[in-house]
């Protein structure tokens, strides 16, 4: 239940094996570590939220002590963010989870406080997840973006890597959302999902969330305006760059704190 006192953080959990981009976490835009940028841009909310970083490496927790966040090492043993975060529930002891991938640096610190508003502010779902319109056709089969189906009232039906749909793209691109890595979470549903085995389409897909939806939860879509890129791969990396360099509002969020 949530009430006036309902207390939500967020959590940066990040750790340096990523598969397809080692490392990437440390990787360096304008002299800062990419990290740095997404826990600079978590502490541009408002009000402002408790951040810390939940990782598995000391060299990761030393890089982000030095800029000044908090930083929990946990296990080396977790096979993605939620179970991460899922470790250090009990020390933080908070109502809801914001969850905020590592990689995500292009996160506008708006789109934090609408997930942070939509979540105290609804007490039919337990879990939300940032969702926006795909921004052209080749995303419906690109295997590094999570899309979604939704339901009119914004919950989501189902999340794929690839379409297995047989309507053309042109009419696919028209009902698929892409998942944004940044979701919350309530504190009750974070330690059922630890205590349960991973599920089978969660696994096959590598998608964390499926296994919201595999257990029967429901998940509502928090729409945003904006398709920033992740990044997954060194593509993505020029990608942002270019974002961080010639985007209006991209730039306006760097000069708050380069």
């Amino acid at each position: 239940m949530l009430t006036s006192n309902s207390k939500i953080g967020i959590v940066i959990p990040a750790r340096l094996s990523s598969k397809r981009l080692p490392g990437k976490v440390l990787k360096e835009f304008f002299g800062m570590p990419m990290i740095e940028h997404v826990w600079q841009r978590a502490q541009l909310t408002n009000p402002l939220l408790e951040t810390v970083v939940a990782t598995d490496s000391i060299e990761i927790k030393q890089t982000v002590e030095k800029f000044g966040a908090i930083a929990i090492l946990t296990s080396e043993n977790h096979i993605n963010g939620l179970s991460r975060i899922g470790e250090i529930t009990n020390q933080l002891q908070w109502d809801h989870y914001l969850m905020l991938q590592a990689d995500e640096i292009l996160i506008e610190p708006e789109s934090l406080d609408l997930l942070a508003r939509t979540t105290l502010s609804n007490s039919h779902f337990q879990f939300f997840n940032l969702i926006t319109e795909l921004d052209n056709l080749k995303e419906i089969d690109d295997v590094n973006i999570v899309k979604c189906l939704t339901r009119k009232d914004n919950s989501i039906i189902t999340m794929a890597r690839k379409s297995n749909s047989v309507a053309p793209v042109s009419t696919q691109i028209g009902y698929t959302n892409k998942v944004s890595g940044v979701f919350s979470c309530s504190g009750n549903l974070i330690n059922k999902l630890v205590s349960t085995p991973a599920q089978r389409i969660e696994k096959a897909e590598s998608i964390e969330q499926m296994k919201v939806i595999e257990l029967g939860f429901n998940i509502l879509g928090v729409y945003i305006k904006e398709n920033y890129p992740s990044v997954n791969t060194n593509e993505d990396a020029i990608a942002v760059l270019s974002f961080l360099q010639n985007d209006a509002k991209q730039k306006s969020i760097l000069n708050h704190y380069l």
